[in-house]
């Protein structure tokens, strides 16, 4: 992971000193590390929800443990250099006045261009499956949803499929 980000910040023209930040004092990183906070922060949201949804436990991690969102970091890591860094670093680059609102934005571009929200439960479900666990059944209750998707107007500032 290190020699990746060490490519990618290369490629975007950033210097690059490593993952480091401080939580309490968001303030001391530097650009690209605040960047990096702000997209991984996008990304382990959207990756919990699609665990919680799928009816997953974030906690039960295999590379990651321990955490409360051991699982979620296992997923993320797998499309976070697909997606997020690249974004964070892009954006790093230009030193915007506003980072984390720029990175946001995107992020959620991102997760559209490489659709994301319609990947990550199957790719949760194929991760389990390579070790051969089953995924749940639905409930014996579960009804379809009540009010079905409506087509998507296709532009960036809507969602869409």
């Amino acid at each position: 992971m290190r020699k990746t980000y060490q490519t990618l910040a290369k490629q975007y023209g950033l210097k690059w000193q490593g993952r480091r930040y401080d939580p309490k004092q968001w303030e001391s990183a530097d650009v690209a590390n605040q960047c990096l906070s702000a997209a991984t922060a996008c990304l382990y949201g959207i990756t919990e929800a699609a665990i919680l949804a799928a009816g997953y436990a974030p906690a039960i991690g295999f590379l990651h443990t321990g955490k409360p969102l051991s699982f979620v970091y296992d997923i993320a890591d797998i499309v976070k250099f697909e997606t997020v860094v690249p974004a964070a670093f892009r954006i790093a680059a230009k030193h915007p006045p506003m980072p984390e609102r720029e990175v946001r934005i995107a992020c959620r571009d991102a997760f559209k261009q490489t659709r994301l929200l319609q990947r990550i439960i199957p790719m949760i479900e194929e991760v389990l499956a390579a070790g051969e666990i089953e995924p749940p059944p639905p409930p014996a209750d579960a009804v379809p949803p009540a009010i079905p998707e409506p087509p998507s107007v296709g532009d960036s500032g809507h969602r869409s499929q």
